[in-house]
């Protein structure tokens, strides 16, 4: 399975802040090196955040190899692309959300100090253990961080998830922070407005990413001013199997009372399968069904 750039251009640079998941170590790093080529094509100083193993140098980091990003050795070389590995981070910085945003503020302010008209960071799985309820939370507080950069100034943020390196914890919430934007396979997700919006093929392969994503999506619906319920856009799903489908009514019959799920648009068949599964009363639709 590869990347789904092909059904989300959008993933060339124009979405500010994206969850790129790979489940191997191989379709990750295409992504990744598709990503900043195309940043670095468009003139923006691009950061990178990843690993260096003990006693690798930066020359020996498959950024700088075949598998790399065209132009990333003179990009280097030119200061157009910085590296810093994790632990000189975490050395820094520290692991917390404060270290964190201190460190990124501070390299969008030096680049545009330096005049880059955008400015692009990407950083490798975090690999984070998120084994407790302080650890999810100061992630979560980061990445929330990430969408006040993109927010403020001229900034483009891509994430990398590599499945086979992280446990399911920080799988799981790795992807529901990011429900807003996901590329994943074959399918998609992303948020405009009041409207949570699934993309492409759903089927078991990713049913439990696709679960974390809607937990994700109820879990915000909630923090709004305008929740508590999440409204659903049915119209871009290709393709949903009944995994995905138990999933979607699951999450929707275990949210707390008050709160319902909407349904726009979409395939009847969808509606069928729904209630094939079991449809719960938090599950309404809209009057824009096709």
């Amino acid at each position: 399975m590869t990347p789904l750039l092909p059904v989300r251009p959008d993933l060339d640079g124009a979405t500010p802040h994206t969850l790129l998941v790979a489940d191997t170590v191989e379709q990750g790093r295409r992504g990744t090196a598709s990503w900043v080529e195309r940043e670095l094509a468009h003139g923006s100083k691009v950061y990178y955040k990843g690993w260096l193993h003990e006693g690798q140098r930066l020359d020996q980091h498959w950024i700088t190899g075949p598998a790399g990003p065209r132009g990333a050795r003179d990009a280097l070389a030119s200061g157009q692309l910085e590296f810093l590995d994790f632990l000189s981070l975490i050395e820094r910085y520290g692991a917390t959300s404060d270290g964190v945003l201190t460190l990124y503020r501070s390299e969008v302010e030096r680049a545009l100090e330096d005049m880059w008209p955008t400015v692009a960071m990407t950083q490798e799985s975090p690999e984070l253990p998120m084994a407790e309820a302080a650890q999810v939370a100061e992630y979560t507080t980061w990445e929330t961080g990430f969408d006040g950069l993109t927010q403020r100034w001229p900034v483009r943020m891509l994430c990398q998830l590599t499945v086979p390196v992280e446990n399911e914890t920080a799988v799981w919430e790795t992807v529901a922070v990011h429900h807003r934007d996901v590329v994943d396979g074959f399918w998609a997700a992303s948020g405009c407005g009041d409207r949570w919006r699934p993309h492409g093929d759903l089927d078991a392969h990713v049913a439990r990413r696709f679960g974390a994503a809607v937990n994700g999506a109820l879990r915000a619906a909630r923090e709004r001013e305008d929740g508590p319920d999440l409204h659903l856009d049915l119209t871009a799903i290709d393709f949903m199997d009944v995994a995905c489908a138990e999933i979607l009514m699951l999450a929707a019959r275990s949210a707390p009372d008050g709160q319902q799920m909407v349904l726009h648009g979409g395939h009847r068949f969808l509606r069928r399968l729904f209630d094939a599964v079991g449809r719960p009363p938090s599950v309404r639709e809209s009057e824009d069904v096709s």
